[in-house]
């Protein structure tokens, strides 16, 4: 025991030897301590005790040596006192933290900033993934809404994601193996050794269930309308046989793995097609309901099926399972132009013949207007389409205006669509209209009409 009291007390005043000699040379290793002591509090204190004993725990002969090794290679680069100062100094000033952006309520880890945002201080859910991955984008959005839940608790606990594919060294560090991987640090653990695999389920109510037990904290799910229509045995033949609606029906199983990845992208195809009158997404558990089920020949689960308006038997849906696959489809099949994320295309509620007059109409003498204007409003009544009639309407405003009306109406329509507070119709509705403008331009090439 005395032996290392006698070394104690040599290191002892070595340290404040070096110290002292750093003070006299303008040196700071002595403040940049202080200044680190100060910013300690019981929390960080915790957390470090806490990595010190997981160290400890995981320390072998080999590690003492590898150590050793470290400090004899450190020490010949040494040939001066100032070299260790130079060290020390490197050693004790404060370190500035890597920023952690966010997407949406979503940490966005790096190499760089990882160890700074998970320092121990408080536990977190981090998900590595591959931007290629296609589980990893089925998560992704399911992920998001996590982030949301707990967006109001992240002074205690954080929801992050690291690209695995692109930072190689951390998945290797932390035993990634598969994207998605998610894994669960609890507080006070930054190194492997206590962090936890996720394997629950990848469904929003799985994950804040998951974080909700091991923190305590309550999410905050925000309610969203369904706009998928629900089947059962004693409305399906209704809905789903209606001679006047295409209906996208999924048969599925509440247990099915399949159908909880579809969930998310079909509520997304379904929002898309909320105001198309004539086209309907429609889902029934066929595992409930199975005289549905047998009626159709369900034989596994997600069996999607189109019901086109007026037929006696379905369609065997065989396209991607993707929302790109899916409004393709049904603008196909329900002669809709819908856009992947909603909205409409350049093309939606435009009439090719009522295009025609609207490029004969832009640039014509008064005489040829008189006449344009005329065969619209007579075409028009021959359609009985409202929006046939609102080229007509362009054309008498911009008779009595001049042009300069159309261009006012643009800029009119291109501010309200671009506003937050009309309804989802609504903004279906103007940009129908500024679709037709459009065709108010000498350049423009009439659409063709559906036959």
């Amino acid at each position: 025991m005395g032996f290392f009291r006698n070394v104690f007390v040599v290191l002892l005043l070595v340290n404040v030897a070096f110290l002292g000699y750093d003070h006299l040379n303008g040196g700071n290793i002595a403040l940049n301590l202080v200044d680190n002591a100060k910013g300690l509090d019981a929390n960080k204190v915790q957390v470090h005790l806490h990595t010190a004993l997981n160290e400890i725990k995981s320390t072998t002969p080999q590690k003492i040596a590898g150590h050793v090794n470290e400090a004899f290679a450190q020490l010949k680069e040494f040939n001066s006192p100032q070299d260790v100062l130079t060290y020390l100094r490197d050693k004790t000033a404060p370190v500035a933290k890597a920023t952690v952006t966010k997407e949406g309520s979503v940490s966005v880890l790096t190499q760089d900033n990882f160890a700074s945002a998970i320092d121990g201080s408080k536990p977190a859910l981090v998900e590595f993934y591959a931007p290629w991955c296609g589980h990893c984008k089925t998560l992704a959005p399911i992920y998001e809404q996590l982030g949301e839940a707990f967006a109001h608790a992240d002074d205690e606990v954080i929801i992050a994601k690291v690209d695995a594919d692109n930072h190689r060294d951390l998945g290797a560090k932390f035993g990634v193996q598969g994207f998605p991987t998610l894994k669960w640090f609890p507080k006070g653990v930054t190194s492997p050794e206590g962090v936890e695999d996720y394997r629950g389920a990848r469904d929003l109510a799985g994950l804040s269930s998951f974080v909700r037990d091991k923190t305590g904290l309550r999410p905050k799910i925000k309610s969203t309308k369904s706009e998928v229509t629900v089947l059962t045995t004693k409305n399906f033949h209704s809905v789903a046989l209606d001679p006047k609606k295409n209906v996208l029906v999924e048969f599925y199983a509440s247990w099915c793995g399949h159908c909880k990845t579809l969930a998310p992208i079909y509520e997304k195809v379904a929002t898309i097609f909320a105001n198309e009158p004539n086209c309907r997404v429609a889902k029934i558990d066929a595992d409930v309901e199975k005289d549905i089920g047998a009626e159709f020949d369900i034989s596994g689960f997600p069996t999607i099926k189109f019901f086109p308006a007026g037929a006696t038997e379905p369609i065997a849906y065989e396209g991607p399972r993707t929302e790109a696959g899916f409004v393709d489809y049904l603008n196909k099949h329900c002669g809709t132009r819908r856009t992947v994320g909603g909205g409409l295309e350049p093309e939606a509620g435009r009439i090719g013949a009522m295009d025609a007059l609207a490029i004969e109409f832009t640039g014509a003498s008064k005489d040829i207007r008189e006449r344009v204007f005329k065969e619209a409003v007579e075409l028009a009544k021959e359609l009985n389409d409202k929006y046939a009639s609102y080229y007509s309407k362009i054309m008498a405003k911009a008779v009595k205006q001049g042009d300069a009306f159309i261009q006012t109406e643009k800029t009119r329509l291109q501010k309200i669509t671009k506003s937050n507070t009309i309804t989802p119709a609504k903004l279906d509705d103007f940009t129908i209209r500024q679709n037709i403008l459009a065709a108010f331009d000498k350049q423009a090439k009439p659409v063709k009409d559906e036959l």
